[in-house]
């Protein structure tokens, strides 16, 4: 009886201690609710999406453009030699090839020009042909004449002035009678070095003498020598970079053909040789200059081809015949096709100082 009590009592005083602690804990922990900023005022607008790419048009459509002769094409010329020369076309990522080679003349001013239209990525292929009519633009030639043959240019004098052709003589040695009367005919005069050397071969001593001493005799004269021609198209890139403050533009030569945009010429050009070893019958001379000519005004706007002679006579080698010259006249009448000196084009080149040569 009395371990019964005992243990009944101890049970009510834990019961008692456990009441006691639940009645004097603390106040129960609370969590602070987040403060949601209130919105703006004014919700900026999103961003801009850009538009999608214009979608690639058919091949279908493609030739037609081609047919039209679209503005959107854009042209350019791939040459080696004169019979390697190719005209393409690209457009929303087809490639147009151009058969002007066999181009057929059906009066003096249309020609039906064969083409096909290529989409390398899904291997397709058209072919096509379209009615071509040259239009006035700014296409031309740079002509020019090397050496000393002072005589037989001036004897032609009346026959350039005939077509309206402005030729740039390049001239070696010192200054003399031929430099004033050629620019008083609108012509214009170059300097090709004052003994002719292979400037590759010679010194550094040699080719400053070369190239620069002689410039102030005739500069002082009134004949400001634009540009310069190295004798046999012969250069390396430092001569080029040496002779550049001296002269707005530097010319090489070669059988290559070479056209130029422009406003992408850049201080050095080269040119197309026509002298007569080059073409031994004339009827391969006048179907390849016809060919270089009708790409020239063919692929139009500011399109500059170059081409380089010598003397101006029947037996020279390293010269052009009479005739071939006055043909290379009447098919510049022709195409209306500009003739530019190389004047014309020095302050534009000048202007541009990151010329790579």
């Amino acid at each position: 009886m009395g371990i019964v009590y005992r243990w009944t009592l101890l049970l009510w005083v834990v019961f008692f201690m456990v009441l006691v602690s639940c009645t004097t804990r603390g106040p129960p922990i609370t969590v602070p609710v987040p403060v949601i900023p209130e919105p703006p005022k004014e919700i900026p607008p999103p961003a801009a999406i850009p538009e999608p790419p214009p979608a690639l048009v058919s091949i279908d459509e493609a030739v037609k453009k081609v047919k039209a002769n679209s503005p959107e094409i854009i042209k350019s010329v791939a040459a080696d030699s004169v019979e390697h020369i190719t005209v393409l076309g690209e457009l929303n990522g087809y490639r147009v090839v151009y058969d002007l080679r066999n181009a057929v003349s059906l009066d003096e001013r249309r020609f039906l020009v064969a083409f096909s239209v290529e989409d390398p990525l899904r291997n397709e292929r058209r072919e096509d042909s379209f009615f071509w009519t040259p239009e006035a633009d700014n296409a031309g030639i740079l002509l020019s004449m090397d050496d000393n043959y002072h005589d037989d240019w001036k004897a032609y004098f009346d026959l350039f002035d005939r077509y309206g052709a402005k030729i740039t003589f390049f001239v070696q040695g010192e200054l003399c009678p031929f430099c004033r009367e050629a620019r008083d005919r609108g012509h214009d005069i170059g300097y090709h070095t004052r003994n002719h050397l292979n400037l590759t071969k010679v010194s550094p001593e040699v080719f400053r003498s070369e190239t620069l001493s002689g410039l102030d005799d005739f500069r002082s004269a009134g004949i400001p020598l634009h540009a310069f021609a190295y004798p046999y198209g012969l250069s390396e890139p430092w001569m080029i970079e040496t002779l550049s403050t001296a002269f707005g533009l530097q010319r090489g030569y070669g059988v290559r053909f070479h056209i130029y945009r422009k406003e992408k010429i850049n201080g050095y050009i080269a040119s197309t040789a026509l002298d007569n070893i080059l073409f031994k019958e004339d009827s391969q001379f006048e179907q390849d200059l016809f060919f270089m000519l009708f790409t020239t005004k063919f692929l139009g706007k500011d399109h500059i081809a170059s081409f380089t002679t010598h003397d101006i006579s029947d037996t020279a080698q390293w010269g052009i015949k009479p005739a071939r010259l006055e043909y290379l006249f009447k098919i510049m009448q022709e195409f209306n096709l500009k003739f530019y000196r190389f004047s014309d084009l020095t302050e534009e080149a000048l202007a541009r100082a990151d010329y790579e040569p």
